[in-house]
C-alpha cells in the first residue's frame, strides 16, 4: 500500500489512471466537483476504484463535503447548509439533520470518508475559511462540530477534523501562497487557543488534517504539514493523537512555491503525517511521488502504513445506492431543509478561493 491519497481527473477512470492505481495501490482517493456530474456515474467510479484495490480492506474514498461554499455535489442537486449557518442558528436538531442528509448522499455515491468537520474559528480574513466555520469561540465549535461528527460516524462515514492546529488567524489563502502565524505552542493551547477544538474532540476523530501555515513560534522554517515539531512532537507525542494524519493538498501554492510535490510528500511522512494528499495532475506526478516515498526507510513508512490499515479496517462495506425514485425524493427533502436553514443564515460576502470551485 502506498501511503497517499490521490485525485481523479474526470468522471471516469482513464486507462492511464487505472494502470497506475492498480500497480501502485494508493491508500485512497479524493473526489471533487469535476468527478461528480451524475450520481449513478459517480457510484460507478467509486466501485471501479474499489475493484482496483487489493488486500483485505476498502480504500479510503474521501470528499470535502462541509456544506455552503464547500460542497462537491452541486451538479447533482445536493447543496447543504454551511457550518456558519448551522452554528449561527444554534439548533442541534438542524445540525443532526444536515449530517444525516450528508451521510446518505455519501453512501449512495460510494464515499466512505468526509474531510470535515472544520474546527477552525470563524475568520473575516482572506484565508479561504470564510463561511466554513461553526463559530468564533471554542465552545460553539466544539458543541456544533461534535454533534455533526458523531452523527456522521454513527451513520458509517469516517470523519476528519481540520485544519490543525488552527488557521483562523492566517492572513493568506494557502491555495495561493504560504501563510505565517506567530503563535507559540502555549498560545495555541491557551483557553481560547486555536488547537482547543482539536484537543476537545481528538478522541472522537479517526483522522485529522494538518494545515500548511508556517507557525513561527513552533517551527519558523517549515509549513506545519511538513514540520516534525508540529506533527510528530506536538500532535503525536504531546497531545497523544494516534489516529491517521492527512496533509492538506500538496498541490497548493503554499507548498509548490518552495517544494516539488514529491519532496513535500516525503517531508510530510518524515514529519509524522500518514497520508499526503495529491489532488491535481496525478497521472503526471504519481510515479515520481511513489519512487520518492518508496525510498523512505521502513521504520518511517511502517507507522504510516499501520495507522492507515487500522483506519481502513473501520470502513464498512458500501451500502447499495438509492434508486432513481429514492434519489428524487431525497433531493427534494434536502432542498426543503436548506430553505429552512437559509432563512436564518447570516449574509456574508466571502473572498473567492479555489476551495469553492474544485
Amino acid at each position: 500500500m502506498l501511503p497517499l491519497i490521490v485525485g481523479i481527473e474526470g468522471t471516469r477512470l482513464s486507462a492511464r489512471e487505472a494502470e497506475l492505481f492498480s500497480r501502485m495501490q494508493p491508500a485512497g482517493y479524493i473526489l471533487f466537483s469535476r468527478n461528480i456530474e451524475d450520481y449513478e456515474e459517480t457510484r460507478e467510479l467509486t466501485d471501479a476504484l474499489r475493484r482496483l484495490t487489493t488486500g483485505a480492506y476498502e480504500p479510503v474514498i474521501a470528499l470535502d463535503q462541509e456544506g455552503g461554499r464547500v460542497v462537491r455535489t452541486a451538479a447533482i442537486g445536493i447543496q447543504l447548509p454551511s457550518a456558519e449557518a448551522l452554528g449561527g442558528a444554534s439548533n442541534a436538531h438542524w445540525i443532526e439533520q444536515a449530517a444525516l442528509y450528508s451521510s446518505r448522499c455519501l453512501h449512495t455515491l460510494g464515499v466512505n470518508t468526509v474531510l470535515a468537520p472544520v474546527l477552525d474559528y470563524s475568520s473575516e480574513r482572506a484565508n479561504a475559511l470564510g463561511g466554513r466555520c461553526w463559530g468564533n469561540d471554542p465552545q460553539t465549535v466544539i458543541s456544533c462540530a461534535g454533534v455533526w461528527n458523531r452523527v456522521m460516524q454513527r451513520r458509517g462515514i469516517l470523519t476528519c477534523g481540520k485544519h490543525f492546529p488552527g488557521m483562523g488567524e492566517a492572513q493568506l489563502d494557502p491555495h495561493f501562497s504560504l501563510p505565517r502565524l506567530t503563535a507559540s505552542q502555549e498560545q495555541i493551547l491557551a483557553e481560547n487557543g486555536a488547537a482547543i477544538p482539536f484537543t476537545a474532540l481528538m478522541d472522537e476523530l479517526p483522522s485529522i488534517m494538518v494545515a500548511h501555515p508556517v507557525i513561527t513560534g513552533m517551527d519558523a522554517e517549515h509549513p506545519a504539514t511538513l514540520s516534525s515539531t508540529v506533527v510528530r512532537d506536538f500532535l503525536r507525542r504531546q497531545l497523544g493523537y494516534g489516529g491517521v494524519v492527512f496533509t492538506d493538498d500538496l498541490c497548493m501554492g503554499a507548498i509548490t512555491e518552495t517544494y516539488t510535490v514529491s519532496q513535500a510528500a516525503v517531508l510530510a511522512i518524515r514529519a509524522g503525517c500518514d497520508a499526503p494528499l495529491v489532488c491535481h495532475g496525478v497521472p503526471d506526478l504519481l510515479e515520481e511521488v511513489e519512487q520518492a516515498i518508496s525510498a523512505l526507510p521502513k521504520e518511517v513508512l511502517g507507522g504510516a502504513q499501520e495507522r492507515l490499515e487500522k483506519f481502513r479496517m473501520l470502513i464498512p462495506t458500501p451500502l447499495p445506492p438509492m434508486s432513481f425514485i429514492e434519489w428524487r425524493k431525497y433531493a427534494d427533502d434536502v432542498r426543503a431543509f436548506c430553505s429552512r436553514v437559509a432563512e436564518r443564515a447570516r449574509e456574508n460576502e466571502q473572498p473567492s478561493s479555489p476551495v469553492q470551485n474544485y
